[in-house]
């Protein structure tokens, strides 16, 4: 048992994004007996954020592994990478193209569509709805306890952490915790957006850099914009601004000296939701146990540079398909977070200190 030689280890995901579903279908058409627990009542709880672009050489090729690549590009928006710079002062646009010639193939998907695909593909019963861990019990040899906000207990012989930034998972594995960037991201949403905005963000993202302030816009399905104002401000200064004017003033009123077309975007937008930007130092590593291991942001949460979806349906991949191409899982986790982490660890210097870059009046004059 110390080897966890199993032949039907069960399997416990933590977490039902694009992370823990990817590990899944994976282990679920390996022959695994897997159950996801996920918090949310049901995939159509909330919104599930906005767009996002998928990469030949990471979500991709997450997708190719779990069998549902033709699938995703039957329905991804291929003309959605189209990005544009604003001037924040001029307001004028530049079109950025689809990229730099003999960049990536990287077709949008919104987050919400993407769940969906992946719960498509799985049996009905693989998610375990409305259950959000509040406690992971770490046994020797497999046996290890899960307890849920909703009193129910269950136990796994292997625990894959994909339960993002503030990970009950990890928080078993390290009393580390993700640190504030001093970034905060206000998302708005433009559901009826009039011709001119349309017409502005154009296919794609729109992407705006004003020293302290910056303005992210994206396109996503049925024509509707997610718009994320990003504000570097002390977070009990901006406390004391929403409790004072509101959300919707501290952000429309943050970008009083950007050209009108740009404050337009702010304008036309629904209520805004505070989304405060932490990631864990980027040297993060967990004290290993047998049997457990964390994937995506509960393994390496960074600042959204573009490449957060993508790494952690990539990790996913490479753990559940370690557990299916060999009978010892205790190595086969291992191997597995070596490729993780090692990976992450040439990603996470540079994430962080670009996102830090974006905010700054040298990413006003060289556009990010």
């Amino acid at each position: 048992m110390g080897r966890l030689m199993l032949q039907h280890p069960r399997i416990a995901i933590i977490g039902g994004g694009p992370a823990g579903l990817t590990a899944a279908l994976i282990l679920h058409r390996g022959g695994h007996r897997v159950s996801v627990y996920e918090g949310e009542s049901s995939g159509q709880q909330r919104t599930q954020g906005g767009t996002l672009d998928l990469h030949e050489d990471s979500g991709q090729v997450a997708l190719q592994r779990a069998g549902l690549l033709e699938t995703f590009r039957a329905v991804a928006r291929h003309e959605g990478q189209e990005a544009r710079v604003g001037d924040p002062r001029s307001g004028a646009i530049t079109a950025g193209g689809f990229g730099p010639e003999g960049s990536m193939d990287k077709p949008e998907i919104d987050r919400g569509d993407l769940r969906q695909l992946l719960l498509d593909a799985l049996p009905a019963d693989t998610v375990q709805w409305g259950h959000c861990l509040t406690e992971l019990a770490l046994a020797q040899a497999g046996h290890h306890s899960l307890r849920f906000a909703n009193g129910v207990q269950a136990e796994a012989d292997i625990v894959i952490g994909a339960d993002g930034a503030w990970s009950k998972v990890r928080a078993a594995l390290s009393a580390c915790q993700p640190l504030p960037t001093g970034i905060t991201f206000f998302e708005g949403w433009i559901t009826q957006p009039a011709a001119d905005i349309a017409a502005m963000v154009g296919q794609g993202s729109l992407f705006c850099f004003g020293g302290e302030e910056a303005l992210f816009v994206q396109r996503n399905s049925g024509d509707r914009f997610c718009v994320y104002a990003a504000l570097k401000r002390p977070s009990d200064w901006l406390d004391a601004q929403i409790a004072q004017h509101g959300m919707r003033a501290l952000v429309t009123g943050s970008y009083t000296g950007w050209a009108p077309n740009l404050r337009h975007l702010l304008e036309a937008c629904t209520d805004f939701v505070r989304r405060p930007i932490h990631s864990l130092p980027a040297d993060f590593r967990w004290t290993p146990r047998n049997g457990v291991t964390l994937i995506g942001d509960a393994a390496h949460l960074m600042p959204p540079v573009g490449v957060g979806v993508n790494l952690a349906m990539l990790d996913a991949s490479d753990v559940a398909m370690a557990l299916c191409a060999q009978p010892d899982a205790v190595d086969a986790i291992r191997q597995a977070e070596a490729v993780v982490c090692g990976r992450a660890s040439t990603l996470m210097p540079d994430a962080i200190q670009g996102f830090q870059h974006w905010f700054t009046t040298e990413a006003t004059a060289d556009g990010g």
